[in-house]
């Protein structure tokens, strides 16, 4: 889960005053305290070593005495005991939460003509994540701008279209720019420094649960709870849920309670899902079916097959190559 508003400020902060790699490429925001499970140890050493300004890439590869000097900085970094050895004191720390950029260092200044030359700057919400309503989206940019309009000469004014200063883009793995995202591991979001084209865009994982204030908000759509938020945890039949599930149900759509007790209340509605209804395209808001044929190719999950911008999207017949 992801608190929306502070990281739109963190990414505001990180495209105007973070480190700029010579290629132009976005600054990354590291999703707090969530382990990448699909690193070996050391992998997840050096990924680290390497983000943070440790040491160059090619480096680690050459030898082990090169990992351990990496080691050292770090270790003596943090005050840790200055072993060179990936020990559990180590790894525990660079599994912390920690900002997604290069420690002191390795900052650099802008290269370049990486700003904006007027003080009033467009944004436009391209797409939406569908764990929140639209409506609460477009207010966490709104008020997330306000705050910087409050105390820096800059005005934040939002219109509708790719000419603006700030495309905001939920997306999925690669999503068109050069930079995937990664599933459900650490990567939570990038954004570019100020410039024209992709410069100044800011790129949120759609795979990341989003939410806005402490904890997890997710609006319910149907069921007989009128729209009322999930609460968790609540208990069904039992037993204690923290998230949205499929049991009992026969039909595998995701839903919750309510209110905590399911079984004393019997208040429920369904999760936002692709399997409920669909955004823009031809479909008027049909949910998706699945399986559906694209190309011949069977699907039974949205993709972004067949796009340059790496938008998911689905089928809502059996057979897009006929019904499209």
């Amino acid at each position: 889960m992801s608190l929306l508003q502070p990281l739109v400020l963190a990414l505001l902060v990180l495209a105007c005053c973070s480190a700029v790699p010579r290629r132009r490429q976005p600054t990354v925001v590291v999703f707090p305290g969530e382990p990448r499970t699909n690193l070996t140890n050391r992998q997840l050493a050096e990924e680290y070593l390497y983000r943070y300004g440790y040491t160059p890439g090619a480096e680690l590869s050459e030898d082990g005495q090169s990992l351990q000097r990496a080691l050292l900085r770090f270790q003596r970094r943090l005050s840790l005991p200055e072993t060179g050895e990936l020990d559990s004191t180590t790894l525990n720390a660079m599994r912390a939460p920690r900002c997604g950029v290069p420690d002191v260092g390795r900052f650099q200044t802008f290269e370049g003509e990486l700003k904006w030359h007027h003080h009033n700057i467009t944004y436009w919400i391209q797409n939406y994540s569908e764990d929140l309503p639209r409506a609460v989206i477009d207010d966490a940019f709104a008020r997330a701008f306000a705050l910087w309009s409050a105390v820096t000469p800059l005005t934040f004014t939002r219109v509708y279209g790719p000419e603006a200063d700030i495309v905001i883009q939920f997306g999925v793995r690669e999503h068109g720019d050069g930079y995937p995202f990664d599933g459900k591991n650490g990567l939570l979001a990038h954004a570019f420094p100020p410039g024209k084209g992709i410069q100044g865009d800011a790129h949120f994982d759609d795979e990341k649960l989003w939410s806005l204030g402490k904890g997890v908000v997710i609006p319910t759509y149907f069921g007989n709870a009128k729209g009322a938020a999930c609460h968790f945890p609540f208990t069904f039949e039992g037993r204690s849920y923290s998230a949205c599930t499929t049991d009992g149900r026969s039909d595998d759509m995701l839903w919750c309670s309510t209110t905590a007790d399911y079984d004393a209340d019997r208040q429920f509605g369904f999760c936002p899902s692709e399997r409920l209804y669909t955004q823009d395209g031809n479909a008027d808001g049909k949910p998706c079916v699945f399986p559906f044929t694209f190309q011949g190719r069977t699907y039974s999950a949205c993709t972004s097959d067949g796009r340059s911008d790496g938008y998911r999207w689905c089928a809502t017949t059996a057979n897009y190559d006929r019904d499209k």
